[in-house]
């Protein structure tokens, strides 16, 4: 999208800001204090401390801010930082300059340094205001993990419960948009409620034989929940690939919800509604099959008080085609219009696309659009130019910079990188980009790639294994199953 004279400007002086901060930070981490041979003097306790200027003069949380001034010392554990009213991150110090991180909630912009100790403390205050400006961050909703990882699964408020430590995804009720299922590999099915802040466990996973749980969706009315299972039959034959879940007459999903076997396979890894006729499409790993299930011939059997056959032999699903890997986990993501799917190769690394053909009703055999097969990295790009790391859920946001261009296509896929500990955007060109995760090594103390920390989507937020992700529409929230973490994340704007 061509950008405007006022973009284009703000564009370059971020670009400059940029290209300062960065010579800054060189000289901050350059620069050896020890033995203070570079010249900054030490704080001295009987001079005040004075704040002459900062840059940039805008930005949000995580924005690198350097402010100038004197008598601040070379000793960062003896300087504190307030900007609008909250604490600062403070990285270095050099006598007439120090490096820092803008916290969040710093509406009101003041800047005060304050250096020393006890009583021997001197304050300075800047002229000029930090103009704060919100921005999307990554937060925590509920969830905990405690030092020794044995919290286990706790229902209850938002502030109290535990849990979220198995892979999973993440589905809106499409009839209660306040209701959030997690459907978890080897575990049960949660729900949260987002009103009432409280996180239950409706359906059991003995619900459906204890088989393996792997992914959920809606039927076009949201009166029917498909649950995709993963089972081998033990070498028997076919087992359930899917279940479809009747809701109740109060609007709940229950153990006690009608539960009947939708198809029969085996080894299933996801099970996806197409948004537009209503037809199903899953998957089985036993030779990376696709397949096909008319779900108006399962409703009209039903409804004429037929007897529903689940199994492949019985004709009432079609096989479409089988991906290049076999053996492999891969979950089906249907764009809003229906004109294609992504196939998210989980362990193999890379994402396939698949048109739709409308006259024949069927996805048509798959061709690479993002990643490598069998091999892993963290590299942005673009097609098979970049390089994920056991990519997992995907979610469809609609881009409002491509509805004002008018492009066929408006949306962005957004996808949870699981062991890159990031969320990624595709875009329909095919270029892939970290959206949130991996904060920057100067931002965190451990230099790890993962971890739990909220803030900015890249100089500060980390993830530990995300798996789950969905997002809310209409309040521009993104949840995310923080796995390892145990806990859901979000992205939202800054309130």
């Amino acid at each position: 999208m061509k950008m405007n004279n006022d973009s284009t400007r703000r564009h370059n002086k971020y670009y400059l800001y940029g290209v300062v901060l960065a010579l800054i930070t060189l000289c901050f981490t350059g620069c050896k204090s020890d033995d203070n041979s570079s010249g900054e003097a030490t704080f001295d306790p009987s001079k005040p401390v004075t704040v002459s200027d900062f840059i940039p003069k805008e930005g949000g949380v995580g924005q690198r801010l350097v402010v100038y001034g004197d008598n601040f010392g070379i000793d960062p554990s003896l300087v504190k930082v307030m900007i609008g009213g909250k604490q600062a991150t403070v990285i270095s110090v050099k006598g007439n300059a120090l490096y820092c991180f803008v916290p969040s909630h710093a509406y009101s912009g003041e800047i005060q340094v304050s250096v020393g100790k006890d009583e021997n403390i001197q304050t300075g205050t800047a002229t000029e205001k930090f103009s704060y400006e919100k921005k999307m961050v990554v937060g925590t909703l509920c969830g905990y993990r405690n030092s020794r990882d044995d919290q286990g699964w706790k229902d209850g408020t938002f502030e109290t419960c535990a849990g979220f430590r198995n892979d999973g995804c993440i589905k809106f009720d499409p009839l209660h948009k306040d209701h959030l299922y997690i459907s978890y590999d080897g575990a049960d099915i949660q729900m949260l409620d987002l009103t009432n802040r409280v996180v239950s466990t409706p359906i059991s996973r003995s619900t459906f034989g204890n088989k393996r749980l792997r992914s959920l969706d809606f039927t076009l009315n949201g009166q029917y929940m498909i649950v995709a299972t993963d089972y081998d039959g033990s070498g028997t034959g076919t087992s359930p690939s899917a279940y479809i879940v009747k809701r109740n007459a109060d609007g709940t999903f229950t153990n006690s919800s009608s539960v009947q076997v939708l198809a029969a396979y085996k080894q299933c890894n996801g099970a996806s509604i197409h948004p537009i006729n209503g037809e199903l499409y899953f998957n089985s790993y036993e030779r990376g099959q696709v397949f096909r299930l008319d779900m108006n011939k399962y409703f009209d059997t039903i409804l004429n008080g037929g007897q529903w056959k689940p199994n492949y032999d019985d004709g009432n699903y079609t096989e479409l085609f089988t991906i290049q890997d076999t053996g492999w986990e891969f979950q089906i993501n249907i764009h809003p219009s229906g004109k294609y799917a992504y196939i998210v190769v989980i362990n193999q690394n890379y994402i396939l696309r698949t048109d739709y053909n409308e006259a024949e009703k069927r996805f048509a055999p798959p061709y690479v659009v993002a990643g490598q097969a069998r091999s892993a990295g963290w590299v942005d790009g673009v097609g098979a130019g970049a390089r994920l790391n056991r990519p997992y859920q995907g979610v469809f946001v609609k881009n409002p910079d491509y509805v004002a261009a008018g492009k066929d296509d408006q949306y962005d896929f957004y996808f949870c990188d699981c062991l890159n500990f990031c969320v990624r955007k595709l875009t329909p060109e095919g270029i892939v980009s970290t959206y949130a995760g991996r904060g920057s090594s100067s931002a965190v103390t451990d230099n790890n790639a993962w971890g739990t920390d909220d803030g900015d989507l890249r100089q500060v937020a980390r993830f530990r294994d995300v798996t789950g992700i969905a997002y809310d529409d209409e309040n521009k929230i993104f949840y995310i199953l923080d796995t390892v973490g145990r806990t859901i994340r979000t992205i939202s704007m800054e309130k």
